[in-house]
Order: C-alpha cells, then structure tokens, then sequence
C-alpha cells in the first residue's frame, strides 16, 4: 500500500527525509510552508514535489479534501512553547495555524488515518496540548506521546524533542473543554532499539545523565568532513571570540559521544546554541586556538541531525542561513523510528 502523505510546516525536508529512511512506501502530495528560504531548500531537494507558501489558516476547505492523505506530518512553529520564549502557547500568533488545523480535524470528510507531530520539549506543558488531545479524542483518535533524544540511537546530539504519534481507529467519545491529560510520556519506541535515559526517584528523564558516556553512542569524528586549510577558514573562531566568549562555549572533541542541541541562533549566540569544536588537545586543558576551534560546518550539523548523504543546500545558501534552516529542523533519525512503528505496528 502506498501512503498519500501532506506534510505540514514541511522546512528543508526533514519528515520527507524519514519517510525515505523508514522505507514507507509512500508519494508526498504536497508540502506546505511560508518560508522561502526553507521552500528553495526542499524544492531543490525535492523538484517533483508540489510546494504551497501560503498560510494554511488562508486555505479554503476543499483543498484540505482534496488532499486525500493517509498521514499528516507536522512540525509547527516552536517558539510558542520554547523555553527561551515567552511560553505563551495558545495566545502567540505563531500558534494560530496550528489550531487551525486541530479545528479542521472535526470538520473534515476525508480524515488522515494517521499523524505525526513534532516539537520542542516545553510543547507538552502547554495548553495546545491540551486542545489538540480533546480534539483527538472527540473525532477518534488513539495516540501515543514521546520525548526522545537522538543520542538514544547513538547519535551524538543531544536535540530532546516531543513527538505525539495518531491513528484513527478509536471510538469518539464527548470531551469537555476543561479536560486534562496527564503527562505520560514515552522514552523507548516498540520494536526499535533505543538507548534508555536516566531517570530519578520521581520519573524525570534526563537523557545526557544517563546517555553522556554511553560507549554505543557514536564518535563526534564519525560525522565530520575533511576540511583543507582553505575550507575551513570560515568556521574559524576569531581570536576576539575566543577570548571574549571562549569560556561559555560547549566545547567538543572528535573523539567526544555528544554535542548540544544547534539551533537556529548558532555561531550568532555563543551559549546554548550548539557546540564548537575542538580538533586537537583536551578541552578545558589545552588552549582552544585559531587553528583547532572551529564551528561545525551545516554539512556537520545535518549528519548529526540524520540527514542522508544525498541532502544538500541549493547553491547561494549562506552558511548563516544553512545553520538558522537545520536549527528549525528536526531530527530524521528519531522521525524515522517513529514513522516505522506509526505505519507498521501501531
């Protein structure tokens, strides 16, 4: 059987990406997005692939009919529910499109049988959350919630995400506005082979604790590219920034088993926004200079991030504009596993 899939807030193409890597057999009928950038990146990627850069919210009902898809992929706009955000959830504008398409659920004749949704951790805290499971439960969905971490699949990032899988086969049922859902969520995916994280006394999860040094996790130096002299002159540290901002860095060797979570802000913000990395001596012994500490490349960013070998930017892409574009993505390893027991096993 072949899968209809809509992907929503589709970005560079990270869920696409999954799909290939879990093996569904399945046709993308159309992507949506407002970035442009991000638009260029997918389109270059994916040239067959139609792409709509309008607001979703705009959309007239018969498109969403139309569409005829069996599984709808959605990453929305995480700054609603970030933590360095203002944790405003419902009431951000950014939130809008979002709950659009949770109203659009009720209303639709042809529903996705299943969906994928992926966001930062804070998204479960939130009071979209709790709009979005009384919705599902009101049209008859079953659904499962997870925080996972790709070091869990040995890759060495650390990016914990909230993901909250689908299917449409329960029973509706009356669900009043005021309804909550206590946090349960899931930290290993059936049928796949994770690392478990740590947790306390209480059930808090802290993945680095118990995944940091965790002799599976993969080598830093195993995601790398062979940069000459000349190549690597841009993601050079100035010796202005590594006197100023050298000391909050997150700093990593090749032989390291985990770097930070990049976001969009990297190399712009020197704390919390990915790691640097340190090619030769022992961090916090040896002197980072010119000519060992570096910024991981995009190319870096997106292996760790379990994007495959054939992902590229289009020619023209900036490399600021490559790290703010992986930094809004998502981690295609983890979406992979999930959209494997999703569609097979659920």
């Amino acid at each position: 059987m072949s899968f209809r899939v809509a992907e929503f807030y589709s970005g560079i193409g990270g869920m696409h990406f999954a799909l290939k890597k879990a093996n569904i057999d399945s046709q993308v009928v159309r992507a949506f997005d407002i970035n442009t950038v991000a638009n260029d990146v997918y389109k270059h990627n994916f040239p067959n692939i139609p792409v709509m850069q309008r607001s979703i919210e705009a959309l007239p009902m018969t498109m969403f009919e139309a569409l005829r898809a069996d599984l709808w992929t959605m990453s929305p706009p995480c700054q609603p529910y970030t933590r360095q955000g203002l944790q405003r959830g419902s009431e951000d504008t950014r939130a809008k499109s979002f709950l659009f398409i949770i109203e659009l659920l009720a209303k639709l004749q042809k529903k996705p049988k299943y969906l994928l949704v992926e966001n930062v951790a804070g998204f479960e805290k939130s009071d979209t959350r709790a709009v979005f499971l009384r919705q599902l439960v009101r049209v008859g969905y079953r659904f499962e919630e997870y925080l996972l971490n790709p070091l869990q699949l040995c890759y060495p990032n650390s990016r914990t995400r909230y993901y909250l899988l689908a299917k449409l086969d329960a029973e509706p049922r009356e669900c009043s506005d005021d309804e909550e859902f206590p946090a349960h969520f899931k930290h290993a995916v059936p049928g796949a082979d994770l690392i478990a994280p740590a947790s306390n006394s209480d059930g808090h999860v802290d993945f680095e604790k118990g995944i940091w040094h965790h002799d599976e996790v993969r080598q830093v130096k195993q995601f790398l590219q062979e940069l000459t002299k000349d190549e690597a002159a841009p993601y050079r540290l100035s010796q202005k920034v590594l006197e100023k901002h050298g000391y909050v860095h997150d700093v990593v060797t090749p032989e390291d088993r985990r770097t930070c979570c990049f976001t969009k802000g990297y190399t712009h913000y020197a704390e919390g926004t990915g790691s640097i990395l340190q090619l030769e001596g022992v961090v916090g012994t040896d002197e980072m200079t010119l000519e060992n500490t570096r910024y991981f490349t995009p190319r870096e960013v997106a292996n760790l991030m379990g994007f495959p070998e054939d992902f590229s930017l289009p020619a023209g892409t900036t490399i600021k504009q490559g790290y703010r574009l992986l930094g809004n993505s998502l981690s295609v390893s983890v979406v992979s596993v999930l959209m494997d027991y999703l569609v097979r096993r659920m």
